[in-house]
């Protein structure tokens, strides 16, 4: 992880008396948990205020009938015919001070204990899915080391040296007795570095892969891959690389830019690993929201898109709906959250239970199809630490108590992946159901292998909240204290309908060649994700996939500088506004802190000109792009009109505008971000008067039309040949050209400004 970004129990007889005396007890419970008693709902609380852990209240009721007339605003609503993602887990990291921890310092009853609590579905809490880290990361016990580390100056290029052998120590033989635990356990593997012989560094700290290291890396991958599989751990997923923006100075750690990753993966990773009988997934990017641009530029190139199993997310930068916004743009890529660590910054035991409750409702609703925190087990003081996060929360705490004796406590983050873990097998899907948002009871949905509903719920909320369950023709009532989770299990088939509104989404289905579908979801937290323009009375949004464009009926031509000044609300020292509009990609203008809601950058043109787009080039600081930008024109600079456009940034924002006449162009910032807002080139295009050709329609192109509950018209086209589509978009009284990659998607959508 990125530090700077995010600066019980049943035990065995043989356990110590002191265990069974301060660790709260994990009641046992049916895989399913569900009531099977006709008419009831089984219900599993934890309330940390009270000292209640995942325990069993008495059963709730169903009611016959709809909700209560009037309770739409508290009635949470599941509807188990709508059916979306399969799950395959939810767990942390072994990394190697975690194992470390667990392996050497635990005695084997206290081991088995442990092990027993964490992976298994009826004496613990049913963890399965383990990201294991590819080496050193920023948790080890004794420095940096690879699979393959050569004496400085030399390389091994053949790999004779290879060894997993660090891992046999304590790490392999924890992964086997999770899987003997759990057999449905999912493991995925993910390198913070190479070997250092193979970077630009010389070190796995810093530096990049070196030009001639790409199929050594790709053979590393397959002799990890085949080591593992023989120590009896078959790892199902991989990613190229751990965190591929992020160069820590501190710990293991590679720059991979996307171009580079699209070589690595197509041209040597996954012709290796075919090569070599390994079937293991590859998942893309393994960074933070804020970027989609990464992932789904792997996906714009049918060659790289068939090699990649889907994304990898981390929770350090960005907003969750991220998630849903790249699967609405290429909905047969699934998604995966393969880090999110509890810490310091979340304040005590109960802030790591919301943010892990955040995590597990809040991921699947956006597609996610694991939760992964991070560190599984860490000591009192956060480590052992590789130079890396301070203030890192674990899943459990390992340390001594008062006598010596070296024993375990859960933490917040555990009983947060418990409400989930316990009660939603692998291979459930995710239902549709709303959520009554932040301050209030947030919920998500999942159906069972075996036919049991499960929803999990929390109350983020300050109060104490009641609130209503319905499902089909059946609703019951339920008070939550604030800060708690509640879990409810049923069985049963869906008796009557749902109303979509009382769901907040539609689904959008389409189908593919092979004969499977290719489903978008969408609902009205998603309009502020894509760009919009003011054109009279209406907002006409639009989504551009990596890889797509939106051309507009005629040719563009950039206006002159001639004149422009530039201003900002603030600005770094070196890097003043007027680099902004010098013509020099490698100047910039800089914010000079990290963004905030209400930062502005504006030009003046001198005097007033017609334009149509206003194009912000942040390529050379790929991550200082605005977050959300909203864009007013003004003739005097004092009196500005209605924002014109609004939506999200990227590395280059092109900005679509109704063709507007106006001396000053101001870009206000409306979302907050660590990084610096930063603009190495700002152009302002106008319209050349010669028309562009039309682009008619690509075969292989659907289009659905759907309506959201609050009166926003979506019109959805997606590209289900094997090349690029052309198609025309009437906008206004326009027409504009769209060019739309396989496999995407693209949203119009049109509500009232």
């Amino acid at each position: 992880m990125k530090p700077a970004t995010r600066q019980r129990r049943r035990t065995s007889l043989a356990a110590a008396a002191t265990l069974l005396a301060t660790l709260p007890v994990i009641p046992a419970a049916t895989p399913a948990s569900a009531d099977t008693a006709p008419g009831k709902a089984s219900v599993w609380l934890t309330d940390l205020s009270t000292n209640t852990h995942l325990a069993k209240q008495p059963s709730v009721t169903w009611k016959t009938g709809p909700a209560p007339a009037g309770s739409s605003s508290s009635t949470i609503t599941v509807d188990t015919t709508r059916k979306y993602q399969p799950m395959s887990g939810f767990g942390a990291s072994f990394t190697d001070s975690s194992a470390w921890l667990v392996g050497t310092k635990l005695d084997a009853a206290q081991r088995n204990a442990l092990m027993r609590d964490l992976f298994s579905r009826r004496d613990g809490i049913g963890l399965s899915f383990l990201r294991q880290p590819m080496g050193a990361s920023d948790f080890t016990v004794s420095g940096n080391y690879s699979y393959d580390d050569m004496p400085a100056g030399q390389s091994d290029p053949t790999l004779a040296h290879f060894s997993v052998d660090h891992d046999r120590a304590y790490t392999l033989p924890l992964l086997k007795q999770a899987r003997k635990i759990n057999p449905q356990l999912t493991v995925m593997a993910t390198p913070w570095s190479p070997p250092g012989w193979m970077k630009t560094s010389g070190s796995m700290v810093t530096g990049r892969l070196k030009p001639d290291a790409y199929q050594q890396l790709a053979d590393y991958f397959a002799k990890f891959l085949k080591a593992y599989a023989a120590a009896g751990v078959p790892v199902r997923y991989v990613t190229p690389q751990n965190e591929p923006l992020y160069e820590p100075s501190t710990y293991p750690g590679m720059s991979l830019p996307a171009d580079q990753a699209k070589t690595f993966v197509t041209d040597y990773l996954a012709p290796t690993l075919r090569k070599q009988g390994l079937s293991t997934g590859i998942l893309g990017y393994d960074h933070n929201w804020d970027v989609t641009s990464y992932p789904e530029s792997l996906y714009t190139d049918p060659a790289t898109a068939r090699n990649v199993a889907g994304t990898a997310w981390h929770c350090y930068a960005g907003d969750v709906t991220a998630q849903s916004v790249v699967h609405n743009d290429y909905p047969n890529k699934p998604a995966f959250q393969t880090e999110c660590s509890g810490g310091t910054w979340e304040g005590d035991e109960q802030g790591g239970f919301a943010g892990t409750m955040d995590n597990v409702i809040n991921g699947p609703r956006n597609w996610a199809q694991s939760i992964v925190r991070w560190n599984m087990a860490l000591d009192t003081d956060g480590g052992p630490r590789n130079n890396g996060c301070q203030g890192c929360r674990p899943v459990v705490t390992v340390a001594p108590n008062t006598d010596g004796k070296w024993t375990y406590t859960p933490t917040g983050d555990y009983w947060g992946l418990a409400q989930a873990s316990k009660f939603v097998q692998p291979g459930a899907r995710r239902v549709a159901s709303n959520t009554l948002g932040k301050g209030s009871i947030e919920g998500v949905a999942f159906t069972n292998p075996d036919g049991s509903t499960a929803l999990v719920t929390y109350n983020s909320g300050g109060t104490d909240r009641t609130f209503t369950v319905g499902w089909g023709n059946r609703h019951f009532s339920y008070t939550l204290a604030a800060g708690a989770a509640a879990t409810f299990t049923w069985t049963g088939k869906q008796s009557g309908s749902t109303a979509p509104a009382s769901i907040g989404s539609v689904d959008i289905p389409f189908q593919n060649p092979d004969g499977s579908k290719a489903l978008i979801s969408y609902d009205s937290s998603l309009v502020p994700q894509q760009p919009q323009v003011r054109i009279g009375d209406q907002w006409l949004g639009y989504t551009v996939p990596t890889g797509a464009s939106l051309t507009p009926p005629t040719g563009e031509v950039a206006l002159s500088r001639d004149g422009w000044q530039a201003t900002a609300s603030a600005s770094s020292s070196d890097d003043p506004p007027a680099k902004a509009i010098d013509g020099d990609a490698t100047t910039r203008w800089s914010l000079g802190h990290g963004m905030q809601p209400g930062d502005w950058f504006q030009v003046d043109l001198g005097s007033p000109q017609t334009f149509n787009q206003i194009v912000l080039d942040t390529s050379a600081s790929s991550g200082d792009f605005v977050r959300q930008y909203e864009v007013s024109t003004s003739n005097d600079g004092t009196t500005w009109g209605k924002p014109v456009a609004t939506g999200p940034g990227s590395t280059v924002t092109r900005i679509q505008l109704p063709t507007t006449t106006a001396r000053y162009i101001r870009v206000v910032n409306k979302a907050g971000s660590g990084n610096w807002w930063s603009i190495h080139d700002l152009s302002v295009l106008a319209p050349d008067g010669k028309a562009t050709t039309s682009a008619g329609q690509t075969k292989g192109v659907q289009r659905k039309s759907a309506a959201l509950p609050d009166g926003t018209r979506l019109e959805t086209v997606y590209n289900s040949g094997s090349s690029t589509a052309m198609f025309d978009v009437p906008w206004g009284d326009t027409t504009y050209s769209y060019r739309l990659p396989a496999s995407a998607a693209a949203i119009f959508t049109t509500r009232s400004a």
